[in-house]
């Protein structure tokens, strides 16, 4: 039975397995570092099809996992864990050759392993281009995955897409900008790679809580039309963009012509329920197919069960293509719907 080293936002592992347990009964789940990253044995024999079943329907909380394909002690000396790395990755010849590799190095904070993630690359690397494969950090083929616990170095190799992101861990990392208004903006950037939903497709946004505009930037920038919803002002760089109309009161005072947006955002920093009451009553005004991408807060003690009501609610009025806990996100989820 093969186990996978899986990651979560942290705090939210124990909600990944619990999601886990209940789509696998009968999977053994186990943690490794507190709240972060766990173990996972699924009961299913095949295990490619528990990844398909995966794939078909992301979890909210698994962020990341990939196969335990050898193990060993960690250990704080190099020699030896380089042997035992370089070992494990030149007997992927076959799978390697002729294609291109990422290598994936981490480590848990308390963890022996003598490596930083990118010495830890530089050790195996040759050991892939003798192999005949190209190094490459995106758009690689294979990923080789090493996870060096407090007691176990874990090492793997799959597809990308097996590994539900071919981020290291599922940390989506983008590029830091001084002219971003605010780091919200990486939320929108990242639930558009996450959903597959290139933003620039729609053409007019209405964006609830908007100030100071680090989503309504993003939207600008793609080339939409906004119009931007809160009694708080916008940032002095979107004054004067001719796309851009800022409404300056509360999101539950305002209304508009039916089908007016093709597309919704949220990010408020509300109570869930009240926010979800918000953006129905403004559904009409969405275009039928139109999309929302909403954030929601997880401000109370059970969020799977905050997630079932929420998913329900929206369900009323909108098509819930995914719910899913971005890297961006901290004590929430996005959500991505379509109007019915």
């Amino acid at each position: 039975m093969i186990s996978f080293v899986c990651t979560a936002n942290p705090g939210f592992a124990p909600y990944a397995m619990e999601e886990l347990r209940r789509r696998f009964p009968g999977s053994k789940v186990s943690g490794l570092a507190p709240g972060e990253t766990f173990l996972i044995a699924f009961a299913e024999q095949d295990p490619e099809r528990a990844l398909k079943e995966l794939r078909r329907k992301e979890p909210v909380f698994l962020r990341h996992l990939f196969p335990i394909e050898a193990e060993c002690e960690a250990t704080n000396d190099p020699n030896a864990t380089a042997e035992r790395m370089i070992a494990f990755a030149s007997s992927l010849g076959e799978r390697l050759r002729g294609g291109r590799a990422a290598i994936q190095v981490r480590k848990e904070q308390n963890s022996p392993f003598p490596f930083s993630s990118a010495e830890g690359r530089d050790v195996i690397a040759p050991a892939v281009t003798g192999l005949g494969a190209e190094v490459a950090a995106r758009d690689s083929d294979w990923i080789v995955s090493i996870y060096a616990s407090k007691k176990k170095l874990y090492m793997g190799c799959s597809r990308p897409r097996d590994n539900l992101s071919d981020w290291p861990g599922g940390a989506v990392r983008f590029r830091k900008d001084d002219s971003l208004i605010s780091r919200a903006a990486f939320k929108l950037l990242e639930a558009e790679r996450a959903f597959d939903l290139p933003l620039d497709r729609f053409s007019n946004a209405l964006d609830l809580g908007a100030a100071p505009g680090g989503w309504t930037s993003v939207l600008l920038e793609r080339g939409l039309k906004v119009t931007a919803v809160d009694p708080a002002e916008m940032d002095a760089s979107l004054v004067g963009n001719s796309n851009l109309r800022h409404i300056r009161r509360n999101a539950a005072d305002v209304s508009f012509a039916p089908g007016t947006f093709d597309l919704l955002v949220c990010d408020m920093s509300w109570d869930p329920y009240h926010t979800c009451r918000i953006v129905s009553e403004l559904a009409p005004s969405m275009a039928a197919g139109g999309s929302g991408l909403i954030t929601l807060k997880l401000m109370y003690r059970k969020p799977l069960q905050t997630i079932d009501d929420l998913t329900e609610e929206y369900g009323r009025l909108f098509d819930i293509r995914q719910v899913k806990q971005l890297f961006h996100n901290r004590e929430e989820v996005t959500i991505w719907v379509k109007r019915k």
